[in-house]
């Protein structure tokens, strides 16, 4: 019997993108090519029961089905479990995982790097306050279609898909500073940190340095775990 109510709690922003990037943004089922839309299931069909292992992937035709109960809940378990032995298989090869890695490593470099002056640049602490418009538009292009990073670019791997994942997951970071913060397009090449107090003043002055701190944390772990990650190509491609 379902226990749908007409009020129910959302679910976390991170528990759904965890079960969208589960399944590869695709319909759970084996089998399915149905992927134009989708939608998350509770298995247990308790809406207010928003633990990962209780949510499921479905396109719309098969979630239909699982609540008509023609897929039964055994069935959507061991369709989860097929997700979960998948992302845990080591049964990858060493070359083409070093390859995907090194192609994932090649497309965050040109994400967070733009043209300065002719010159390719990485982004920096400065873009906490100068935004470089580059950036923005090429971030949210990848998150428009991210769907391509987990059939593309995420390692079978488990040593690396962490790495990877906290990257994209920094990187998301970045572009929602820039969508939610105050910042004000010049109608150049970057948008303009907007700090409330005062021109002038000592707290102007400390908006601007916290903001560009905010930014440069994140763009030094994500160098970071580039770097670790450089290694893991190196390694299987050498």
């Amino acid at each position: 019997m379902s226990t749908y109510q007409s009020e129910r709690p959302t679910i976390p922003a991170n528990i759904r993108r965890e079960v969208e990037v589960e399944a590869g943004h695709e319909c759970s089922v084996t089998g399915c090519s149905e992927h134009t839309y989708l939608e998350i299931h509770h298995i247990n069909q308790n809406r207010e029961d928003n633990r990962k292992e209780n949510l499921i992937l479905l396109c719309d035709k098969h979630h239909k089905m699982a609540h008509a109960g023609i897929i039964d809940r055994k069935a959507l378990y061991s369709y989860k479990e097929a997700l979960r032995a998948r992302l845990n298989s080591n049964e990858f090869v060493r070359g083409q995982e070093g390859d995907r890695v090194h192609r994932f490593l090649k497309t965050v470099t040109d994400l967070l790097s733009y043209d300065d002056c002719g010159e390719v640049s990485w982004v920096g602490s400065e873009t906490g306050y100068w935004f470089e418009q580059d950036v923005y538009i090429k971030l949210s292009n990848f998150f428009q279609s991210i769907h391509i990073y987990s059939l593309e670019l995420r390692s079978y791997d488990p040593s690396v898909r962490d790495r990877q994942d906290r990257i994209v997951d920094l990187m998301r970071q970045v572009l929602n500073i820039r969508e939610q913060g105050n910042y004000r397009y010049n109608g150049s090449y970057c948008a303009t940190f907007i700090p409330k107090h005062n021109l002038g003043t000592p707290e102007y002055d400390n908006e601007i340095s916290a903001q560009k701190k905010l930014v440069e944390d994140k763009l030094l772990e994500i160098q970071k775990l580039v770097f670790e990650l450089w290694g893991y190509v190196e390694n299987r491609l050498g």
